[in-house]
C-alpha cells in the first residue's frame, strides 16, 4: 500500500533550487533514484514521470531513503523503504511547498515511513503540526520515532 500526502501543481526548478539548495548541485550515481523491487526507478522519466536527471539524495532513516526531484513544474519527495525496496513519491507546486512544505508517506506490510522536506527557513513544526521531527539533512525531517539519519549509501 502507498500513501502520498500534499500532492498539487505548479513553479519552475529554479525557484525549488533557492528553496532545495540540493538541486542545484550536479548530479551523482548516489543521486539516481534505484530501482524498486516492483520495477519502477529511474528509466529516463524517472519514478511517476519525475525528471530521471532531477534527483538528488536527501539522506535516510533507519527505515527509508529519500531524494528530491522535478516533475515539470512541481517538486517531488521520492522515498524507498530499506526493508522492501518499495518506492513511494509525492509533488506538490511552489507555492503549497513554499507554505507547507512537502510529505510522502509509504506502507509496505508491516513497514512505514514518513518523510518531510521543507524550503529554507520553515521550521518542520510549522508545516507538519504536532508531530516531532529530527534532521535527517538539510531540508529533510523525519518523526522522531523512525531511527536515527544514516550514512549516504556508498
Amino acid at each position: 500500500m502507498l500513501t502520498a500526502t500534499l500532492a498539487l501543481s505548479g513553479c519552475g526548478g529554479s525557484s525549488f533550487a533557492d528553496s532545495v539548495p540540493a538541486l542545484a548541485q550536479d548530479q551523482t550515481p548516489t543521486d539516481q533514484v534505484r530501482t524498486g523491487v516492483d520495477g519502477t526507478g529511474v528509466d529516463g522519466t524517472g519514478v511517476d514521470g519525475i525528471a530521471a536527471d532531477s534527483t538528488r539524495y536527501l539522506g535516510g532513516t533507519q527505515v527509508a531513503e529519500y531524494w528530491v526531484g522535478l516533475d515539470g513544474e512541481r517538486i517531488c519527495l521520492v522515498q524507498s523503504l530499506r526493508a522492501t525496496q518499495v518506492l513511494g513519491s509525492s509533488c506538490t507546486d511552489a507555492e503549497e511547498f513554499q507554505r507547507s512544505g512537502l510529505a510522502v508517506t509509504t506502507t509496505s506490510g508491516a513497514t512505514s515511513a514518513t518523510g518531510l522536506l521543507v524550503p529554507e527557513g520553515l521550521d518542520p513544526a510549522d508545516a507538519a503540526g504536532d508531530e516531532e521531527w529530527v534532521a535527517v539533512s538539510d531540508n529533510l525531517f523525519a518523526p522522531a520515532g523512525e531511527g536515527e539519519p544514516t550514512a549516504p549509501p556508498g
